[in-house]
């Protein structure tokens, strides 16, 4: 289970710097049409590692609730419901705009455009949500 959980760690820190690198880079090399053929790319490996964080994140959560019986509020505390909550955000937001981008011919102008723009919300917030999942993993690995 540990070369498992250190195999995602990697998965999700390198998909985090990669999601990081190009969302900086797009207005360089983006020619102004309508596709996105990196970013086309890259969400399919994102819509695995939001599910993946999702969980990761409640399990993390769970586990620290059944241990938690004083009701203080501590460091790991704060960590654990602010990577859960942010991974819950980062999830809706995600996956309405992935699946609005897979069919955007059922989707008016209007929407098509706020569906561009929540990316510049959905991006950053994946970057910091699996960034702290791969590193959460990793010591996870290295725990047990």
């Amino acid at each position: 289970m540990g070369i498992l959980k250190r195999v995602l760690a990697v998965i999700h820190i390198v998909l985090a710097i990669a999601v990081g690198l190009n969302w900086i880079a797009t207005p360089l090399y983006h020619d102004g049409s309508d596709s996105y053929p990196v970013w086309e790319f890259l969400n399919y490996f994102m819509a695995a590692a939001v599910l993946v964080a999702l969980i990761v994140n409640f399990l993390s959560k769970r586990a620290l609730d059944r241990e938690k019986s004083d009701g203080s509020l501590n460091r790991p505390y704060f960590e654990a419901n602010l990577a859960f909550y942010a991974s819950i955000v980062l999830a809706l937001w995600y996956y309405w705009n992935f699946f609005g981008s897979l069919f955007p011919e059922t989707e008016s102008a209007a929407v098509g455009l706020i569906h561009l723009e929540m990316w510049t919300l959905i991006n950053p917030l994946f970057v910091l949500t699996t960034g702290v999942t791969g590193f959460r993993l990793w010591r996870m690995a290295a725990m047990r």
